[in-house]
C-alpha cells in the first residue's frame, strides 16, 4: 500500500474518533443532559481546518489523477469530490450554530442534535465509500510514481489535534477524544466477553473453548459433589453444586482472576 493512501485511511480513523465525540454531545442534547459546547465548537474548528486544508485537497488531487488516467472512471467517482463540498458547507453552517449555542443554547436541542447525527452520518458514509471504491481504484491504478507525485504535490502540515504536538487549544479536546476511545473499547471487550460466556451452556462447550485457547484446563463433575477445575489432573478449584452453565461461568472467572494477576496459569 502506498505511502499516501495508507496516511488517507489513517486520518479516516482519526476523524472516527472525533466523530463520536461529536455524537457523545448529540447524544447529551437529545436526552437534555450537560453538552459541552466549548469543546463541541473547538471540535468544528478542527473540522473546518485540516480535513479541508490537508485530507481532501489530497484525496481530489488523487482523484484527478486517476481520472487522467482512466477518464471512464469519471462518472463513477463524481459524487465523492462533490461531497467534499458539501461537507465543508455542512461544517461550516453546523460551525457557526455551535458558536453561537455556547453563549445562547438552543431552545430546541432536540433539532440540533439531530443535525449533528446526519452529519456524523454522512461523513461515515462518505469515509466508507471512499475506502470501499475509490481507495481501492487508486492503488490499482496508479503507479508508485503517480501516488508519490500526488504526496508531494499536496502541501501539508502537521495535524493541530491528533499530534504529538497538538496545538493547545486542541489539547483538552485531545484528552476527551483518547479517553473515550479507552471507554469503546473497554465496552467493546465486555461484549466480547459477554458473547463468549453465552456460549457457555455446559461444562462441555467451557472445555472446548479451554482447548481452543490452548489452556489445560478442564471442568468436570466432581466425586465429591459439585465440579473440579483441574489442570494437569489436579484440582485447582472446587465449584459447589450448581448449574452446568453457571459452574462454567465459575470456572471462567477464576481462570481469568489468575491469568490476570499471574500472567498465566
Amino acid at each position: 500500500m502506498s505511502d499516501i493512501i495508507a496516511t488517507l485511511e489513517l486520518e479516516h480513523r482519526r476523524t472516527e474518533s472525533l466523530l463520536g465525540f461529536v455524537q457523545q454531545q448529540a447524544t447529551n442534547m437529545a436526552r437534555t443532559v450537560p453538552v459541552n459546547y466549548g469543546l463541541l465548537e473547538i471540535a468544528f474548528e478542527y473540522l473546518s481546518g485540516y480535513p479541508d486544508q490537508c485530507h481532501h485537497p489530497k484525496e481530489d488531487a488523487l482523484y484527478r489523477k486517476l481520472i487522467r488516467r482512466f477518464p471512464a472512471l469519471a462518472q463513477s467517482l463524481t459524487d465523492l469530490v462533490e461531497e467534499h463540498t458539501q461537507l465543508a458547507g455542512m461544517t461550516r453552517n453546523l460551525r457557526q450554530i455551535i458558536g453561537k449555542s455556547q453563549h445562547d443554547p438552543p431552545r430546541s436541542q432536540g433539532e440540533l442534535a439531530k443535525e449533528l447525527t446526519a452529519y456524523g452520518d454522512f461523513y461515515r458514509r462518505h469515509m466508507q465509500m471512499e475506502e470501499q471504491h475509490f481507495f481501492p481504484l487508486a492503488k490499482d491504478g496508479l503507479s508508485r510514481d503517480d501516488l508519490d507525485e500526488v504526496d508531494f504535490a499536496v502541501f501539508d502540515k502537521p495535524d493541530p489535534l491528533f499530534s504529538s504536538t497538538a496545538e493547545r487549544k486542541f489539547a483538552e479536546l485531545a484528552d476527551v477524544i483518547t479517553r473515550l476511545g479507552i471507554a469503546e473499547r473497554a465496552s467493546a471487550v465486555r461484549r466480547e466477553e459477554w458473547a463468549l460466556l453465552a456460549t457457555f451452556v455446559d461444562i462441555a462447550t467451557f472445555n472446548q473453548t479451554m482447548q481452543e485457547m490452548g489452556e489445560p484446563l478442564v471442568l468436570a463433575r466432581s466425586a465429591e459433589g459439585g465440579y473440579a477445575l483441574e489442570r494437569a489432573g489436579h484440582t485447582v478449584v472446587q465449584i459447589p453444586e450448581c448449574s452446568e452453565p453457571r459452574a462454567a461461568w465459575c470456572a471462567y472467572f477464576f481462570w481469568k482472576a489468575a491469568t490476570a494477576t499471574r500472567g498465566s496459569y
